[in-house]
């Protein structure tokens, strides 16, 4: 009776740690996307603020030229 017993809780044991290994592996699977997505969108930033240094960098510079333009005229 007892050997009845203990198979029927190993029966019902499997299923469930079959489950909690699932979403063990489906929870670390999205938070490593999570953090992939975070390092691009860091990276994005970055870039993003790089770009808009240089837009002003140039700006900056096509001013003094247009200066100089119409001093000369």
């Amino acid at each position: 009776m007892s050997g009845v017993g203990i198979t029927g809780l190993i029966v019902l044991l499997i299923p469930i740690a079959v489950v909690v290994l699932i979403v063990y592996f489906i929870t670390s699977t999205i938070k490593r996307f999570e953090a992939r997505a975070n390092e691009k969108l860091m990276l994005e930033r970055e870039n993003t603020l790089t770009l808009q240094r240089k837009v002003a960098d140039l700006e900056g510079r096509l001013l003094r030229i247009e200066t100089m333009l119409k001093e000369v005229d």
